[in-house]
Protein backbone atom coordinates (compact mmCIF):
# COMPACT_ATOMS: atom_id res chain seq x y z
CA UNK A 1 0.00 0.00 0.00
CA UNK A 2 1.35 3.34 -0.75
CA UNK A 3 1.83 5.82 1.45
CA UNK A 4 -0.53 9.12 2.45
CA UNK A 5 -1.84 11.20 -0.55
CA UNK A 6 0.05 13.53 -2.27
CA UNK A 7 -0.80 17.64 -1.57
CA UNK A 8 -2.74 17.79 -4.78
CA UNK A 9 -5.05 15.05 -3.68
CA UNK A 10 -5.96 16.82 -0.59
CA UNK A 11 -6.05 19.97 -2.12
CA UNK A 12 -8.97 17.93 -4.32
CA UNK A 13 -10.59 16.63 -1.41
CA UNK A 14 -10.78 19.95 1.05
CA UNK A 15 -12.69 21.65 -1.38
CA UNK A 16 -16.33 22.13 -2.55
CA UNK A 17 -16.62 18.18 -2.24
CA UNK A 18 -16.09 18.31 1.32
CA UNK A 19 -18.09 20.74 2.50
CA UNK A 20 -21.07 19.62 0.15
CA UNK A 21 -20.26 16.69 2.39
CA UNK A 22 -20.01 17.84 5.93
CA UNK A 23 -20.71 21.43 5.86
CA UNK A 24 -24.20 20.69 7.20
CA UNK A 25 -23.17 17.82 9.28
CA UNK A 26 -25.50 17.93 12.51
CA UNK A 27 -22.89 17.69 15.20
CA UNK A 28 -22.32 21.14 15.68
CA UNK A 29 -22.97 21.04 19.57
CA UNK A 30 -20.64 18.35 19.80
CA UNK A 31 -17.78 20.08 18.29
CA UNK A 32 -18.80 23.07 20.16
CA UNK A 33 -18.20 20.97 23.20
CA UNK A 34 -14.75 19.91 22.27
CA UNK A 35 -13.23 23.05 21.16
CA UNK A 36 -14.13 23.85 24.36
CA UNK A 37 -12.89 21.41 26.28
CA UNK A 38 -9.77 21.10 24.05
CA UNK A 39 -8.99 24.88 24.81
CA UNK A 40 -9.73 24.22 29.02
CA UNK A 41 -7.01 21.54 28.07
CA UNK A 42 -4.79 24.12 26.64
CA UNK A 43 -5.35 26.33 30.10
CA UNK A 44 -5.52 29.58 27.73
CA UNK A 45 -8.27 32.04 28.95
CA UNK A 46 -10.03 34.87 26.66
CA UNK A 47 -6.72 37.12 27.48
CA UNK A 48 -4.38 34.61 25.73
CA UNK A 49 -4.08 34.32 21.86
CA UNK A 50 -4.91 30.96 20.31
CA UNK A 51 -4.32 29.09 17.54
CA UNK A 52 -6.35 26.67 15.61
CA UNK A 53 -4.86 24.72 13.07
CA UNK A 54 -5.96 23.36 10.29
CA UNK A 55 -9.66 25.74 10.92
CA UNK A 56 -10.99 24.04 7.63
CA UNK A 57 -14.78 25.87 7.59
CA UNK A 58 -14.64 27.06 11.26
CA UNK A 59 -16.05 23.81 12.82
CA UNK A 60 -13.61 24.64 16.31
CA UNK A 61 -12.74 28.29 15.69
CA UNK A 62 -16.22 30.12 15.70
CA UNK A 63 -17.85 28.68 18.58
CA UNK A 64 -14.67 29.52 20.47
CA UNK A 65 -14.77 32.96 18.98
CA UNK A 66 -17.96 33.19 20.01
CA UNK A 67 -17.43 31.78 23.69
CA UNK A 68 -14.98 34.94 24.11
CA UNK A 69 -11.63 33.26 22.43
CA UNK A 70 -9.21 35.33 20.63
CA UNK A 71 -8.56 32.92 18.48
CA UNK A 72 -6.54 32.38 14.64
CA UNK A 73 -7.85 29.92 12.22
CA UNK A 74 -5.01 28.61 9.26
CA UNK A 75 -6.05 26.12 6.63
CA UNK A 76 -4.77 25.92 3.63
CA UNK A 77 -8.23 25.49 1.48
CA UNK A 78 -9.62 28.98 1.10
CA UNK A 79 -12.73 27.51 -0.14
CA UNK A 80 -12.82 26.02 3.44
CA UNK A 81 -11.56 29.34 4.67
CA UNK A 82 -14.46 31.05 2.51
CA UNK A 83 -17.03 28.99 4.48
CA UNK A 84 -15.56 29.81 8.18
CA UNK A 85 -15.19 33.26 7.07
CA UNK A 86 -19.09 33.60 6.37
CA UNK A 87 -20.11 31.10 9.85
CA UNK A 88 -18.17 33.64 11.41
CA UNK A 89 -20.00 36.85 10.45
CA UNK A 90 -18.60 40.52 11.26
CA UNK A 91 -16.85 39.86 14.47
CA UNK A 92 -13.19 40.91 15.73
CA UNK A 93 -12.25 37.28 15.94
CA UNK A 94 -11.45 34.70 14.37
CA UNK A 95 -9.01 35.93 12.45
CA UNK A 96 -8.15 33.81 10.00
CA UNK A 97 -5.12 33.45 7.71
CA UNK A 98 -4.45 31.33 4.27
CA UNK A 99 -1.36 28.42 4.60
CA UNK A 100 0.19 24.99 4.78
CA UNK A 101 0.66 24.53 8.21
CA UNK A 102 4.17 22.95 7.48
CA UNK A 103 5.48 27.20 7.34
CA UNK A 104 3.21 29.26 9.04
CA UNK A 105 3.40 32.78 8.67
CA UNK A 106 3.51 33.87 11.76
CA UNK A 107 6.50 35.10 14.18
CA UNK A 108 7.90 33.04 16.84
CA UNK A 109 6.16 32.65 20.25
CA UNK A 110 3.09 34.66 19.09
CA UNK A 111 0.33 32.44 20.89
CA UNK A 112 -0.32 31.10 23.83
CA UNK A 113 -2.14 28.05 23.22
CA UNK A 114 -2.45 25.62 20.06
CA UNK A 115 -5.52 22.88 18.88
CA UNK A 116 -5.32 20.38 16.35
CA UNK A 117 -8.46 18.40 16.53
CA UNK A 118 -10.55 16.42 14.53
CA UNK A 119 -8.10 13.76 13.29
CA UNK A 120 -6.10 16.47 11.20
CA UNK A 121 -2.81 14.74 11.12
CA UNK A 122 -1.36 12.32 8.94
CA UNK A 123 -1.77 13.84 5.72
CA UNK A 124 1.65 14.13 5.17
CA UNK A 125 3.78 11.31 6.36
CA UNK A 126 6.00 10.60 9.72
CA UNK A 127 8.62 13.82 8.06
CA UNK A 128 6.08 16.19 7.22
CA UNK A 129 3.85 15.89 10.11
CA UNK A 130 6.64 15.89 12.23
CA UNK A 131 7.49 19.44 10.50
CA UNK A 132 4.04 20.91 11.24
CA UNK A 133 4.04 19.87 14.98
CA UNK A 134 7.83 21.77 15.04
CA UNK A 135 5.87 24.45 13.05
CA UNK A 136 3.19 25.02 15.76
CA UNK A 137 5.76 24.81 18.46
CA UNK A 138 7.63 27.44 16.95
CA UNK A 139 5.00 30.04 17.42
CA UNK A 140 3.90 28.74 20.85
CA UNK A 141 5.09 30.86 23.62
CA UNK A 142 7.13 29.37 26.27
CA UNK A 143 5.23 27.23 28.37
CA UNK A 144 2.39 27.18 26.06
CA UNK A 145 0.50 23.56 25.08
CA UNK A 146 -0.56 22.22 22.27
CA UNK A 147 -3.77 19.35 22.01
CA UNK A 148 -4.38 17.17 19.63
CA UNK A 149 -7.37 15.21 19.47
CA UNK A 150 -7.46 12.45 16.65
CA UNK A 151 -7.95 8.94 15.27
CA UNK A 152 -4.74 6.21 16.21
CA UNK A 153 -3.68 3.31 15.05
CA UNK A 154 -4.85 1.01 18.04
CA UNK A 155 -8.35 1.93 18.01
CA UNK A 156 -8.49 1.31 14.40
CA UNK A 157 -6.96 -1.96 14.37
CA UNK A 158 -9.60 -3.04 17.34
CA UNK A 159 -12.63 -1.48 14.88
CA UNK A 160 -11.92 -1.53 11.69
CA UNK A 161 -14.63 -1.93 9.03
CA UNK A 162 -14.27 -1.89 5.07
CA UNK A 163 -17.31 -0.23 4.52
CA UNK A 164 -20.02 1.97 6.35
CA UNK A 165 -22.54 4.94 5.38
CA UNK A 166 -23.98 7.80 6.93
CA UNK A 167 -26.99 10.31 6.40
CA UNK A 168 -25.25 14.09 6.12
CA UNK A 169 -28.56 15.93 6.14
CA UNK A 170 -30.28 17.28 3.38
CA UNK A 171 -30.89 13.61 1.85
CA UNK A 172 -26.92 13.16 1.22
CA UNK A 173 -25.66 9.84 1.47
CA UNK A 174 -21.88 9.60 2.25
CA UNK A 175 -20.55 5.80 1.40
CA UNK A 176 -17.19 4.81 2.50
CA UNK A 177 -14.83 1.80 1.40
CA UNK A 178 -11.65 1.24 3.22
CA UNK A 179 -8.46 -0.60 3.43
CA UNK A 180 -6.13 -0.69 6.24
CA UNK A 181 -2.54 -1.57 6.28
CA UNK A 182 -1.81 -2.26 10.26
CA UNK A 183 1.68 -2.78 10.20
CA UNK A 184 2.64 0.16 7.98
CA UNK A 185 -0.29 2.49 9.38
CA UNK A 186 -1.87 3.51 6.27
CA UNK A 187 -5.28 3.65 5.68
CA UNK A 188 -7.33 4.30 2.27
CA UNK A 189 -10.60 5.25 1.60
CA UNK A 190 -12.84 5.98 -1.28
CA UNK A 191 -15.65 7.98 -0.31
CA UNK A 192 -18.78 8.41 -2.59
CA UNK A 193 -21.33 11.32 -1.98
CA UNK A 194 -25.05 10.92 -3.41
CA UNK A 195 -27.51 13.66 -3.45
CA UNK A 196 -30.41 14.22 -3.21
CA UNK A 197 -31.12 13.87 -6.44
CA UNK A 198 -29.16 10.72 -6.89
CA UNK A 199 -25.98 11.95 -8.15
CA UNK A 200 -22.59 10.60 -7.47
CA UNK A 201 -19.21 11.90 -6.80
CA UNK A 202 -16.53 10.17 -5.51
CA UNK A 203 -12.67 11.05 -3.51
CA UNK A 204 -10.08 7.97 -2.74
CA UNK A 205 -6.91 9.66 -0.13
CA UNK A 206 -4.78 7.52 2.29
CA UNK A 207 -3.57 8.70 5.15
CA UNK A 208 -1.32 7.40 7.62
CA UNK A 209 -2.66 6.49 11.25
CA UNK A 210 -0.07 6.79 14.01
CA UNK A 211 -0.44 5.09 17.46
CA UNK A 212 0.28 6.75 20.65
CA UNK A 213 3.25 5.86 20.91
CA UNK A 214 4.34 6.88 17.80
CA UNK A 215 2.67 10.79 18.17
CA UNK A 216 4.29 11.01 21.62
CA UNK A 217 7.92 10.53 19.66
CA UNK A 218 7.12 12.62 16.94
CA UNK A 219 6.28 15.60 19.43
CA UNK A 220 9.76 14.96 21.21
CA UNK A 221 11.81 15.26 17.96
CA UNK A 222 9.83 18.18 16.98
CA UNK A 223 10.92 19.64 20.50
CA UNK A 224 8.30 19.42 22.96
CA UNK A 225 9.69 19.46 26.41
CA UNK A 226 6.28 17.28 27.71
CA UNK A 227 3.26 15.54 25.87
CA UNK A 228 0.59 13.23 27.81
CA UNK A 229 -1.11 11.05 25.79
CA UNK A 230 -5.45 10.94 27.50
CA UNK A 231 -8.18 9.23 26.55
CA UNK A 232 -10.42 12.52 26.62
CA UNK A 233 -10.73 16.19 26.96
CA UNK A 234 -11.24 15.13 30.76
CA UNK A 235 -7.77 13.85 31.00
CA UNK A 236 -8.60 9.99 31.53
CA UNK A 237 -6.33 7.58 31.46
CA UNK A 238 -5.60 6.41 27.45
CA UNK A 239 -7.15 3.26 26.14
CA UNK A 240 -6.77 1.49 23.21
CA UNK A 241 -10.71 1.79 22.63
CA UNK A 242 -10.79 5.48 23.50
CA UNK A 243 -9.93 8.28 21.02
CA UNK A 244 -6.68 10.28 21.32
CA UNK A 245 -5.86 13.16 22.95
CA UNK A 246 -2.18 14.57 23.77
CA UNK A 247 -1.35 17.84 25.14
CA UNK A 248 2.25 19.16 25.02
CA UNK A 249 4.03 21.96 26.35
CA UNK A 250 6.45 23.91 24.69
Amino acid sequence: MPGPSSPETWDAFFSDFYLRAYADDERREEAEAQALAAVRLTGVDETGDLLDVPCGFGRHCVPLAKAGYRVTGVDRSGVLLDEARRRAGAGRWPKFTKADYRELPFRDESFDGAVNLFTSLGYLGDEQDTRVLAEIRRVLRPGGRLVIETHHRDLLVLRFSDSDWRLMGEGRLLLEQRTFDAAAGVSQTTQTLIDGAGRRESRTWSVRVYSATELLAMLERAGFAEAKAYGGFDARPFEPTSRLVIAARR
